[in-house]
């Protein structure tokens, strides 16, 4: 499905600056899906890839489907071939794995989907987007969360979604900036913010002092500051410390 006009684009971006928002804030225990994952306006769910299971779908999501959590959670893989057409699951299962593989819980991905809670409806058109879900438990690193908004209602729903996380003008205004960095370069900001040299980062990187400023330059023309106090601010808006 195109994207139409510049102001879907937008609201596409909105949509990935929120969830990484709110992934941070279930990563600093601010938030707990639980908690809020009915008060989202779009289908939230979080997947166990390893297992291709559903362990958790807030309200929305269940009553689309028309299947309780525990229900959804007792399909296992079946879900996916249940609700999503064959042919483009096959990819989106391809794409989010090399995703999650890719191991940066900065990230989010986003994708347009069909889905449907049964063969007597239509598919109707979602745009998703998905970043790794935050837990302290060990062995989930597989885990991912996804929320899901109705195509012809991103507009009220990204707005909705504002109201229920921090003022994230800033993540929304870098977000683009944020997706030009590689993992190195994230890495070498958190060195550069906690104060240590290059000759420190590069001793700690087992890197040469060389490799160390072509990074530092590169981050400064991504991001287009030098400055240490803006430097702190996108570390901490994005997670990066």
């Amino acid at each position: 499905m195109a994207i139409k006009s510049l102001s879907q684009l937008e609201m596409q971006q909105h949509c990935q600056a929120q969830i990484l928002s709110l992934g941070n804030n279930i990563a600093s225990k601010i938030l707990k899906i639980e908690d809020i994952g009915d008060y989202i306006p779009g289908s939230v769910m979080v997947q166990d890839l390893s297992s291709l299971t559903n362990t958790y779908m807030n309200q929305t999501g269940c009553d689309y489907l028309k299947h309780s959590k525990e229900e959804l959670q007792a399909l296992g893989p079946e879900y996916f071939s249940r609700f999503f057409p064959a042919e483009e699951i096959t990819v989106i299962k391809n794409d989010l794995f090399q995703f999650v593989n890719g191991g940066d819980a900065n990230k989010v991905y986003s994708f347009f989907q069909r889905v449907r809670p049964d063969a007597n409806n239509d598919y109707k058109w979602y745009f998703t987007t998905s970043r790794l879900y935050p837990s302290a438990e060990p062995g989930n690193a597989l885990k991912i969360i996804h929320i899901a908004f109705s195509a012809n209602n991103m507009s009220y729903a990204g707005r909705k979604l504002s109201n229920l996380v921090e003022d994230d003008a800033f993540i929304r205004k870098n977000l683009h900036r944020f997706n030009l960095l590689s993992r190195r370069e994230k890495e070498i900001i958190r060195l550069i913010v906690e104060g240590k040299s290059s000759f420190e980062i590069a001793s700690c990187l087992y890197l040469s002092i060389h490799t160390v400023n072509n990074h530092r330059k590169n981050i400064i023309h991504k991001l287009e500051t030098n400055s240490l106090s803006q430097l702190i601010k996108f570390a901490v808006s994005f997670g990066i410390i």
